[in-house]
């Protein structure tokens, strides 16, 4: 019984892995707490990435109550650096790594772009395919203290993702 509480536990929260920014430095994910969390899951080959990267890059400026982070699944650092070069932008928000996606064995991802919304304690709230406008207007048009997630989980967007381990993403 207490096995099964901790793996469920475990799968409800920011998973805790090593993982490299693009300066080459290592940092653990889920030592970005006390802050909401939108992370945005990506790769070089999905559809629909290069607007929403932009738009996450001027959503980082104007939120800084927000960690923004991007996370490259199935690219290295310099297949990232190309990408950004490609879509014009300096990113102002934080990217990690993520070569052989080890975010799937705690989050199945079923889209690409997707993105993960998690509150300050790193507790995850939802999933949603891409980037949905919705979204990015709820949390552009919130100031620091008025972001509610559970009003950004009620809006009846589809809901893609339970924390639950799954198959092995498929790269390529």
């Amino acid at each position: 019984m207490i096995l099964l509480f901790v793996s469920c536990t475990q799968r409800e929260v920011i998973p805790p892995l090593s993982l490299e920014t693009l300066d080459g430095s290592r940092v653990y994910l889920n030592q970005f707490k006390g802050k909401k969390i939108v992370l945005y899951v990506w790769s070089r080959t999905c559809v629909g990435h290069s607007e929403q990267l932009k738009l996450l890059n001027e959503l980082s400026e104007k939120r800084k109550d927000l960690y923004i982070i991007s996370y490259a699944v199935a690219m290295v650092q310099e297949d990232v650096v190309k990408s950004y070069k490609d879509i014009g932008i300096s990113p102002k928000f934080l990217t990690v790594l993520d070569p052989e996606v080890k975010f799937n064995e705690y989050y199945r991802i079923v889209f690409l772009p997707s993105t993960y919304l998690f509150d300050e304690r790193g507790r995850f709230i939802k999933a949603y395919p891409g980037l949905p406008e919705a979204i990015l207007s709820k949390l552009n048009s919130s100031s620091s203290n008025s972001l509610l997630l559970s009003s950004i989980v009620s809006s009846g967007l589809t809901f893609i993702s339970l924390p639950t381990k799954s198959w092995a993403f498929v790269k390529g």
